[in-house]
């Protein structure tokens, strides 16, 4: 039987937009409406009455526990546009989101959070893990077992989470550790790898990935280099002093966090020659302009969009459409350069 969710599809537009003809919920342009009920017809869509009426019944109450917004180069933006895309789509099973935003570099803001979170009798959870794993794995033991949580960007192995949306971690780094060879072609030297402490379970797998890349390849060294997981600028710039200083047979830097265009920042502001390649990742609004301007070689998106949206339709077939979830809902490893970041979209259209 066909969903609304492939009429939305089908019709290019989005689920709220079909709820609306079926139900007679607010205007539709009449030629949309006429697309939508043909694209219906040809299907042979029946309306299904469970959800119909679970709809009119009572709301559902989903809570998202992540980084405070402005964190991490901007990133966690583009996470919540596609939740709250998701939100608006199913208003009309009167789903909401409540938000239960933490300072990424504290333990202490992450409890309360997430204790918060635990007494405002949820239906589910949508949760980007902390840098702190002993943290994530106490909190994980305080969820009541009825209370279904997702994890997306990262996530906590050995849980009993009800999916994991994000990349393949490991794969990612390898996936850079590639490209990275394939930029500085058949040069030796050194490649720095520039890593957020204490890491966590991705971040570490990134930089794992990376250097097993380059294990059986005798003519580059990679070396590591840590930094306190904070934004601010002098120690960002004091580690890639100390990189130049120690490396002077330096062919590359690979960030494994969407602080990438700091290092693009550093050549700039001190009017330097880029003498190396760079690769790293998120489609942030600093790393774009970077990679525009050619400081930036490579970026891999993560899709944050997409993580957010999928983690509220995820929480919404399990709870209450009580159907059966993908354990994992990987994403793509998107490589985007200079050349082709004019044709790809930041904002996508959510169906």
């Amino acid at each position: 039987m066909s969903t609304m969710r492939e009429i939305a599809i089908k019709a290019n537009v989005s689920i709220g937009t079909v709820d609306r003809v079926f139900h007679n919920r607010g205007r539709v342009a009449e030629e949309t409406e006429k697309r939508i009920l043909k694209i219906a017809k040809e299907l042979n869509y029946r309306p299904n009455p469970l959800a119909r009426s679970l709809s009119r019944t009572r709301g559902y109450h989903f809570g998202v526990i992540m980084p405070e917004i402005s964190q991490d180069n901007h990133y966690w933006e583009l996470a919540i546009s596609g939740i709250r895309s998701a939100e608006a789509e199913l208003d009309p099973h009167r789903v909401k989101i409540e938000f239960y935003t933490y300072d990424g570099y504290s333990d202490i803001s992450f409890i309360n959070m997430a204790q918060k979170s635990l007494h405002d009798n949820l239906d589910g959870l949508l949760i980007v893990p902390t840098i702190f794993k002993n943290i994530d794995c106490e909190f994980i033991k305080q969820i009541p077992p009825t209370l279904p949580y997702v994890f997306f960007n990262s996530t906590v192995p050995n849980s009993n989470c009800l999916s994991y949306i994000g990349q393949d971690s490991f794969q990612s780094g390898y996936l850079s550790g590639k490209l990275m060879h394939m930029l500085v072609h058949d040069k030796s030297g050194t490649i720095a790898i520039i890593t957020i402490l204490p890491e966590d379970y991705h971040i570490n797998e990134r930089a794992k990935g990376f250097q097993y890349y380059f294990s059986h390849i005798t003519t580059i060294k990679i070396k590591s280099y840590g930094l306190d997981r904070r934004e601010d600028k002098g120690p960002f710039q004091k580690i890639i002093n100390t990189i130049f200083s120690d490396l002077p047979d330096l062919q590359g830097v690979f960030v494994t966090t969407a602080l990438t265009y700091r290092v693009a920042e550093y050549l700039k502001e001190n009017g330097l020659a880029k003498p190396f390649k760079i690769i790293g990742y998120d489609l942030t609004d600093k790393n774009i302009e970077y990679l525009r301007e050619g400081l930036i070689d490579i970026l891999i998106s993560q899709k944050p969009e997409i993580q957010g949206y999928e983690g509220i339709y995820t929480l919404f077939r399990h709870v209450v459409l009580k159907k059966t979830v993908q354990k994992e809902i990987m994403m793509p490893l998107d490589i985007i350069m200079r050349e082709n970041i004019n044709y790809y979209q930041n904002k996508y259209f959510f169906h």
